[in-house]
């Protein structure tokens, strides 16, 4: 049986990963399959080999009654631009859908759960993403899905009006200079104060390019407006993009369990959503991490940007510490 809500697969230069992930999509069958892939990086040799070879495997591959779109950059974009912009296209062209990257493994019971999740509670106003990554492996909680505060982006399906107006760009905090401390206002519902800086102060950093990703700011945007995700009460995936040559995922982190269950039995759809909240702080906790040299060195710079800012000697103020607190920060972070 084919599925029937349009699925994404962003790809780039791993055909090792495409071997392992795309079959899976392949079993599904798909009646619409959109590819994304970032173009090469000129300093890189042999690099549009490998991305070629990504994407004659796939167009070559797909052997079942089919719809067919693709967005083959010839340019490299990078991780930031590169999938929000294929995020952007694909929910230009879909209702609703699923968005899966290259190195993400779905069980077979991925897509039967993201083609009925989002037609469950497409008019649920409090869901903004449907995720399939349980960073437990298995939850103790009795609902076979509930809803949680963050975003989780290992797979994952919403709707196009859910995912309007984000792009690569959203950031509340972008040109405040103060940072997230400048405001003692909440801007999130569900977030607890120092998961909510952090969230905040990540987006703002991403908008700014000090950090090449696209998933901070998708995530700001979700919780600024409220939205819970909604998480299987077991993973459905495991991610396979722990390398050193990933772009994010070089190293994998102390809590990450390397497991997924392929759901045997039809997912139990509770009479009520409820808020995992034990869960939702585990998840909620990996926003703030240990507040390192470097770390309370740029807080210091933020916050005396701010001081000068507001005193009219910004211009001054900003020479001074590029050439003090943020050269110390190279040379003593740890």
């Amino acid at each position: 049986m084919s599925c029937k809500i349009p699925v994404l697969y962003i790809v780039f230069n791993r055909l090792d990963t495409v071997r392992r992930t795309f079959p899976r999509i392949a079993a599904c069958q798909p009646e619409n399959l959109f590819v994304a892939a970032d173009g090469p990086r000129a300093d890189r040799e042999g690099e549009a080999e490998s991305c070629a070879a990504v994407r004659d495997y796939i167009t070559s591959h797909v052997d079942w009654p089919c719809s067919v779109h693709t967005l083959f950059r010839d340019e490299n974009l990078g991780c930031k631009r590169g999938v929000s912009g294929a995020i952007q296209w694909f929910f230009s062209h879909v209702e609703a859908g699923i968005v899966l990257e290259d190195d993400i493994l779905p069980e077979p019971s991925f897509f039967p759960y993201c083609e009925k999740m989002p037609g469950l509670y497409r008019d649920d106003s409090r869901i903004g993403a449907i995720c399939s990554f349980n960073r437990e492996g298995e939850s103790s909680f009795p609902d076979d899905i509930f809803l949680c505060t963050t975003i989780g982006v290992w797979g994952w399906a919403s709707w196009a009006d859910k995912v309007k107006g984000y792009s690569a760009d959203y950031s509340l905090l972008h040109g405040n200079p103060a940072g997230p401390a400048s405001s003692k206002k909440r801007v999130t519902r569900y977030l607890n104060r120092k998961a909510e800086a952090e969230l905040l102060s990540n987006a703002k950093r991403a908008v700014e390019g000090e950090l090449n990703t696209w998933d901070y700011q998708f995530s700001e945007y979700q919780a600024v407006r409220g939205r819970y995700s909604l998480v299987p009460r077991k993973s459905l995936v495991q991610n396979l993009g722990f390398s050193s040559d990933s772009t994010h995922t070089s190293g994998r982190p102390d809590w990450y369990k390397d497991e997924s269950h392929d759901w045997g039995g039809e997912i139990r759809v509770p009479a009520s959503l409820r808020l995992n909240k034990g869960y939702s702080r585990l998840c909620e906790a990996e926003y703030v991490p240990k507040m390192t040299f470097r770390r309370r060195l740029n807080r210091l710079h933020d916050a005396l940007v701010a001081v000068a800012d507001r005193l009219g000697i910004l211009g001054g103020i900003r020479w001074i510490l590029h050439h003090t607190v943020k050269a110390a920060g190279k040379g003593g972070a740890r």
